[in-house]
């Protein structure tokens, strides 16, 4: 059997607030293999960064997680010391995040906190680290690296600012890459710049990559296989061509009817939104978390949360629908062809 480089079993994470506990995330479990993309993508508050921060250990007060596994290498990180982790974290799994300005330290100098990293976790001297920094400026793309090493965060644009984070976070040639919805804050043209260059770097350095986004469209081009998350539970995995063509949770299926696709003016689409809002987490529904928000839901839905069906051994979907008992429902392919 396969080692895998991460692999995540039964996580449960929650926040226990003054009004009760947030069951934030509710037995999830995936892995990830060396050198390989994986997408996650579902609505704000579905669990998405949740499950990143928990992997990097990094959740805050009042967040714990209260089960499961995270085995990165064979290792559980939950049974890591805070000390244990800061040496893994920037060295072996590395995190970009979705706002590079609140990132960086306005009053130090890009190349100092990139120097910082370098210097903290590889025993190598500032001078040696500097070069470093310089390579990896170069890397990702930004020019007179020379240069700009010593100037400020404010002195670099939106998506140069990105880059060098994602210089910082290369810097030390980790094995994970955690992308938090790196490309939110950034216009489309940087965006599909960023998102070239990851693709590039995960190439050339053989990095695995997590990339976290609430738009399928910016993971179709970067990921070999994607996630759909909702109200903490993984509804859909599978390979990026099973869930873009053959979708099998009316979930995904509502992703997809809502990327904005370029049409003939005689042609032209309407967005369709998916009604409604996601389920409040304090008080989680016991069937389906995406049942109240369902064109096609059945009474069993709501009352009974449905286990994952295999339509092939590396895509599965969490839907009574696919159940052989269930009425014969070919609306969500046939919907998608309509689309196309």
């Amino acid at each position: 059997m396969k080692d895998h480089l991460l692999e995540l079993k039964e996580l449960r994470t929650s926040f226990f607030t003054h009004v009760g506990e947030v069951k934030a995330i509710r037995g999830v479990s995936f892995h990830l293999d060396k050198g390989e993309a994986l997408g996650i993508v579902g609505e704000s508050g579905s669990g998405k960064s949740v499950t990143s921060m928990s992997i990097m250990r990094l959740l805050q007060h009042p967040g714990k997680i209260v089960g499961g596994e995270i085995n990165f290498n064979g290792e559980n990180l939950i049974d890591k010391s805070d000390k244990e982790m800061q040496s893994i974290r920037g060295n072996d799994i590395a995190m970009i995040f979705q706002d590079p300005m609140t990132s960086l330290n306005p009053v130090y100098t890009v190349g100092d906190q990139i120097i910082e990293a370098i210097v903290k976790h590889q025993k190598i001297s500032k001078a040696d680290a500097r070069k470093k920094a310089i390579e990896m400026l170069n890397l990702v793309g930004i020019p007179s690296p020379e240069k700009r090493i010593d100037q400020y965060p404010h002195e670099f644009s939106g998506g140069m600012r990105q880059r060098a984070m994602i210089a910082m976070a290369l810097s030390c040639e980790p094995q994970l890459l955690i992308a938090d919805e790196p490309t939110t804050a950034l216009d489309v043209t940087i965006q599909a710049q960023i998102l070239e260059l990851m693709k590039d770097l995960k190439n050339k350095l053989d990095t695995s990559i997590i990339l976290i986004t609430h738009d399928l469209g910016v993971v179709a081009d970067v990921c070999s296989r994607i996630i759909v998350m909702y109200g903490g539970i993984i509804l859909e995995e599978g390979r990026s061509e099973d869930i873009f063509y053959n979708p099998k949770h009316p979930y995904t299926l509502g992703l997809l009817k809502s990327i904005p696709k370029l049409a003939d003016k005689e042609d032209k689409e309407r967005l369709i939104p998916i009604p409604g809002s996601p389920p409040d987490l304090l008080k989680p529904p016991k069937g389906c978390p995406f049942a109240a928000r369902c064109e096609y839901a059945m009474k069993v839905c709501i009352d009974k949360m449905p286990e994952y069906t295999y339509v092939k051994e590396d895509h599965r979907s969490m839907c009574w629908l696919l159940h052989p008992d269930a009425p014969k429902v070919d609306s969500i392919n046939k919907n998608l062809k309509e689309d196309k």
